[in-house]
């Protein structure tokens, strides 16, 4: 019985581990977008998914500016070499003013060391 309840706790706390990990790594600002205007900052933060939840800030975007496509009637993007397709309700319809596409997204850790990719946004680039 102690054994299980150990090793249960264990797991617990692997698990809450990997997802502070995850949420740390996706949300770096280390000054590489100083020089972005403040008014598409403010614009950026304020973007939001077809469900309503913010897709985060500046320096949480990837460039996606040669990493995506349309397949059929969806977008895809390209993350780490893999190609992943974007949920609807993940697409921003409205003007894009960064002027190239975009896609917030963060990772999770699996107890089998996979690494499971979760696209929060896609701000589809020029032609999307």
């Amino acid at each position: 019985m102690i054994l299980n309840a150990t090793r249960s706790s264990l797991l617990m706390i692997v698990l809450l581990v990997s997802v502070a990990l995850a949420t740390d790594a996706a949300a770096r600002d280390n000054g590489q977008y100083t020089n972005v205007d403040p008014a598409i900052r403010k614009w950026i933060e304020g973007l939001k998914d077809k469900t309503g939840q913010g897709c985060c800030a500046t320096a949480d975007g990837h460039p996606a500016e040669y990493e995506w496509d349309i397949a059929g009637n969806h977008y895809k993007v390209r993350i780490e070499g893999q190609w992943f397709d974007v949920p609807a309700e993940a697409v921003i319809d409205e003007p894009n003013r960064l002027g190239y596409a975009t896609v917030w997204y963060w990772w999770t850790f699996g107890l089998d060391g996979q690494k499971t990719y979760h696209i929060r946004c896609f701000l589809p680039g020029p032609g999307g």
